[in-house]
Parts: C-alpha cells; structure tokens; sequence
C-alpha cells in the first residue's frame, strides 16, 4: 500500500530520528544531539513504529537494542541520513562555486565596444560558467524574457528589481577637426541650430539637445540630414565630418584621445539621451546565484578598474 507524499516527508523525518538514537544508544543522547526534548524523540519513535506495524527496538531500564526488523530499517534510515547530507553538501557546493548558464543583456554598441573583449578574461576565472550574451538597444523584460542580469543605461532603474550602480555616464559634444574648420565658429548653444547635427533617433531629423553650465541649463533645437538609431552609427558620420555629434564618452574615447574627434563647447556638461548611470540590474532574492556573484565582482574588481573611459570621465567632465 503506498503512502501519501505528505506521509513519505514525515517518515524520512523520523527516519532521521531512528537512526539518531541507535547511533547514540540512547533517548536521551539522541534527543540532546538533535536539540528537542526526550519526549519528543520518544513520541517520535512510537509513530514510526505505529506507521510502520513493527516494533524496532527493545527498551529496557538500562540500554536499547535492536529488533530484527529493527536493524534492517536502521539500514534503510542511515541511506536516508546519507542521501541528506549528500544534498546537502551539493546544495553547499553550488553556492560556492559558479556553474551553469548566465543569460546577459546590454545595449548593442556599450557590450560590443566594451563587454565582449572581457569574456574570455571572465570564462578563464569561471570556467564553468556558460555566458548568454544579448544585445539589444530596446527596453528588455528581465523576467518575461528570461535574463538574470540587464546592463543598462538609464536615470532611474525600475523599482522592483535591484540595481547596482556600476558607473556614471558622461556626454560631450564632438566633431571632427574637418567640419569645424568648414564652418563658422561654435561659441554658444544657440549656434548648434545653423549646423547639422547628427544623434541617435531612427526616423527622427530634429532633437533637443540640453546643457548645463554653473546650475543653469540651456536647451537648443536641433536639426540633421541623416537618422540613425545606433549610437556607433552616430559617430561613423561624426567621423565622416557630416555634423556635430553628441555622444556618450565610452563610445567616443578612442577618437578623442587621437584627435579624430574634439570637444565642442567643453566648459558646458553635455545632457545625454541614453541615460546619466550604468546600472547592473537583477531580481530580487534572497541570495543571489554564485554564477551572477561572480560575474558582479567580475565586472567591479576586474572589468571597471580597465575602463579608460571612466578616467577620460573625470578630466573632462567640469
């Protein structure tokens, strides 16, 4: 006759407790082991005997021995005690070493640029770690789509999901030293309208840009001939000397520090349109898995410190 599952999960319960007071010897060895009283494990004895129809041990005044059957129940008692601390062991096992599949979104240009020339460097630390790596410029559902881990670009991440601020996202205003010999000196906002101006919106030919200067800010429309929805797109044309760009100093610190692109207006602190933070962003648990641990400290010990970028960030950024 089968048992219930409820009743399996009572029986391994005292199963547990079986084979606890015949390792002791004794009730109350067992009882003080396990932490509960004698009379718990007592009463807990008497219901394993009662489900299972047999007696187990002889009681008497001074020690317990086994039955028969007792002693093959012992047997099957201790295979539970072992399976139990074989889970346990592996459970304790998986918290601590990273393994398995960590599905990753970033936006297309930030992970091409600035994600993927690390993931050998992270796979050499966790090897057992398989990365899933999607790069997607769209607004991405964590759960819906099934990623552990968003890197993302944002003011404000959503407030249900935890968020780790990684870094701060700074723009500026570029062209190359071809188009700003073509055309007349740039000295304030209001002279941006005259010029083409290239930025990320696909289908759209005109944007605010915004600026901020000593807590003031100043705001300018903008026009340009071509549209586009990448920002590596964006500085392609940049480098074309077809327009003045705006764009986020990770995509642009390369060309900068060789001169392909220079600053425009450099004392005012350009307004970004992909957002102002790299955000980590993640479900909330309890504990995080080992996998996405180790590819957050991945990211903040190994990855961050070798960003020149973030240094570019802070000498020119006022």
């Amino acid at each position: 006759m089968s048992i219930t599952p409820a009743k399996q999960l009572l029986q391994a319960r005292l199963m547990v407790t079986f084979a606890r007071v015949v390792e002791c010897r004794s009730i109350s060895a067992a009882a003080l082991s396990l932490g509960v009283d004698k009379a718990s494990v007592s009463r807990q004895l008497a219901e394993l005997e009662d489900m299972l129809g047999v007696r187990l041990l002889h009681r008497s005044t001074r020690k317990l021995s086994l039955t028969d059957i007792g002693a093959t129940v012992f047997d099957r008692a201790l295979r539970v005690v072992e399976e139990l601390a074989a889970a346990h062991a592996e459970a304790e096992h998986a918290r601590g070493t990273p393994s398995g599949v960590l599905s990753v979104s970033t936006p297309v240009a930030f992970g091409t640029h600035h994600l993927l020339p690390y993931v050998g460097e992270f796979h050499r630390r966790c090897p057992q770690v398989t990365l899933e790596l999607c790069l997607l410029d769209r607004q991405v559902d964590l759960q819906d789509e099934g990623f552990e881990l968003l890197l993302r670009l944002c003011d404000h991440p959503p407030e249900t999901l935890v968020a780790s601020k990684l870094a701060d996202i700074h723009y500026a205003l570029v062209a190359t030293p071809a188009f700003l010999s073509s055309q007349r000196p740039i000295e304030q906002v209001a002279d941006l309208a005259e010029v083409n101006c290239l930025f990320y919106g696909y289908r759209k030919h005109t944007a605010q840009w915004r600026f901020s200067a000593a807590g003031a800010m100043q705001a300018v429309q903008v026009r340009s001939r071509v549209a586009v929805n990448n920002s590596d797109a964006v500085k392609a044309l940049a480098l074309q000397s077809l327009g003045l760009a705006l764009l986020p100093l990770f995509a642009i610190a390369d060309e900068l520090q060789d001169g392909r692109l220079q600053r425009v207006l450099p004392e005012l602190q350009a307004q970004g349109y992909l957002g102002r933070h790299l955000f980590a962003i993640y479900s909330p648990t309890r504990q995080p898995s080992p996998k996405l641990r180790s590819f957050l400290s991945f990211l903040r010990e190994v990855w961050l410190p070798q960003q020149r970028w973030l240094n570019l960030d802070a000498a020119v950024v006022r």
